[in-house]
């Protein structure tokens, strides 16, 4: 009878603490903030425990050294615990993952470079939480010298709370990450949203009339028949020398129809086969043929709604080009391998820099597709033809160059502009820019580009056309001064070494070695350098 009076205040004891954690995991349960939650967890284990002072820390990551820490004192006067100490407190706890139990830190072997701080930090208890197998922070609890070691029923007592608190941290840490993450997520859409507003507005700008260059005669008469194009949903097929700018001409005629809001789709005909031009353009099922893992949705329904760029329509084969006709006639698709042909809204515009009519008669473009693309044609001139407008692209090639070679300085001397109006430009306005940007790469660090920073090709050509009523000799004289003068200047770049400036210069090393000769140029480094 004495043993079961006895028993009964322990027992009552474990009820009132089963009790007390009860509570505690109500109060936190609800509560999604991990700060306040962690407030009101440790500030009632200090109180449960009779504690001077309580530390609940969360590691943060990526470091597991990063703590997130709310401290609570049953008196304010308290002062926190060191950082030295929680620190290594701290990291027993990760490498032992076990509860840690002090009952005098001054006498403790496992803690011989810490101290207790004039008694104030003399008893502690420090307890993991563990959360899916992951440690995710831990309690410390502490009491002065005033105060009698932690029992046995304290260590109890965290060893329940300790994983349940852990678990409802880590969902408030996982809500409250997943809530940010949400917020980013928005807040990217929203930029995303502005700036694909703010490139349809800039694309728009971009192929305005206006800023297409037009001084020629022959262009304005392009840009004026674009213009009254626009309005209209039927086929337009624009034809021109490669390099003439049919792509830009498309784009124009696109964004500045009723269409702009909708995709703009290019394909090039010439550069796939057969299956894999009909999948671009039509899409395929799984299966249909080797290769076709996946569902696939062709470029005419990624561009229902707006218009379809065909570029070298003319290299299409015969069975694509019955399927362009089909949904040119009644916006019908079948995708390879389907059994279903499914509608788009489409505007077809198509280039080609081939003779379409020579096509036909060699049966190799069908006369009722080349019917249905011709509703409106525009021939772009070749840049031979538009001479007006070469400064001005030349301007805006400089002006674009400086922009994508960081080059803010760049200028072109009167002798270059002239050497470029008497190049024929066989690649048109594509081949003006590739060889204003060589020059501006070439040229030196003041920025000017000058005749020795040209293609050999084009200074020999111009020069050659620079004088074609002059008598032979001075003719010889021009075009020896200018060859000469780009021998040196290879020869520079290349530090002397006529392997390499050979390969610059188009030329085998026997013939850069005899016009070395023939122009008496002597193959010292620092003379070269001088002389270029």
């Amino acid at each position: 009878m004495q043993e079961s009076h006895m028993m009964e205040p322990v027992a009552g004891e474990k009820l009132g603490y089963l009790i007390s954690i009860n509570g505690i995991i109500e109060k936190i349960c609800g509560i999604r903030e991990t700060n306040h939650l962690m407030d009101i967890l440790i500030s009632e284990i200090v109180a449960l425990t009779d504690s001077d002072q309580g530390v609940v820390s969360l590691i943060t990551k990526p470091a597991d050294d990063g703590l997130s820490t709310v401290v609570r004192f049953r008196d304010e006067k308290c002062e926190n615990l060191s950082h030295q100490i929680s620190s290594q407190l701290l990291g027993w706890v990760l490498k032992n993952n076990s509860a840690l139990k002090i009952d005098d830190l001054d006498g403790d072997d496992r803690f011989l470079g810490l101290d207790s701080r004039g008694g104030r930090y003399k008893r502690i208890l420090c307890y993991p939480m563990v959360a899916r197998s992951e440690t995710i922070g831990l309690f410390i609890l502490v009491r002065s010298d005033n105060k009698q070691p932690f029992e046995e029923k304290h260590c109890q007592m965290l060893g329940i709370l300790a994983p349940q608190s852990a678990q409802i941290l880590a969902n408030a840490k996982l809500l409250e990450e997943l809530t940010r993450a949400n917020e980013l997520l928005d807040i990217s859409r929203r930029k995303l949203k502005e700036e694909n507003l703010q490139l349809k507005n800039e694309m728009v700008a971009d192929f305005a009339f206006e800023n297409i260059i037009c001084k020629s005669p022959k262009m304005k008469r392009v840009v004026s028949v674009v213009s009254r194009y626009c309005t209209s949903d039927s086929p337009v097929l624009i034809t021109g020398e490669t390099g003439t700018g049919k792509d830009l001409i498309a784009k124009a005629i696109h964004y500045n129809s009723d269409r702009r809001e909708k995709p703009f789709v290019i394909i090039n005909c010439g550069f796939k086969t057969e299956t894999l031009l009909e999948s671009e353009l039509f899409g395929h099922t799984r299966g249909s043929f080797t290769g076709a893992i996946r569902n696939k949705i062709g470029l005419f329904k990624e561009a229902d709604g707006g218009s379809v760029f065909l570029d070298e329509i003319g290299d299409a084969p015969l069975s694509t080009q019955v399927a362009i006709l089909r949904v040119i006639q009644s916006g019908e698709i079948r995708p390879i391998g389907a059994t279903k042909t499914e509608t788009v809204n489409v505007r077809v515009i198509s280039a080609t820099n081939r003779n379409l009519s020579e096509q036909i008669a060699a049966k190799t473009f069908r006369e009722d597709l080349f019917y249905r693309l011709n509703t409106f044609i525009i021939e772009l001139p070749p840049l031979r033809e538009r001479q007006e407008d070469l400064p001005m692209l030349v301007n805006h090639f400089i002006n674009k160059s400086k922009v994508k070679l960081n080059k803010p300085p760049l200028s072109i001397t009167p002798e270059v502009m002239d050497f470029l109006a008497r190049f024929n430009w066989p690649g048109n306005v594509r081949e003006l820019e590739s060889e204003i940007e060589r020059a501006a790469i070439a040229c030196g660090t003041d920025g000017i580009i000058g005749i020795r920073d040209l293609s050999p090709g084009i200074v020999r050509a111009a020069s050659a056309a620079a004088q074609p009523a002059a008598c032979g000799s001075e003719l010889k004289t021009v075009v020896e001064k200018v060859e000469r003068d780009l021998i040196v200047k290879a020869l520079a770049e290349s530090r002397g070494n006529v392997l390499a400036a050979s390969r610059a210069l188009g030329l085998t090393r026997k013939g850069l070695v005899n016009k070395i000769n023939r122009y008496k140029i002597v193959l010292d480094y620092k003379r070269i350098v001088s002389e270029k």
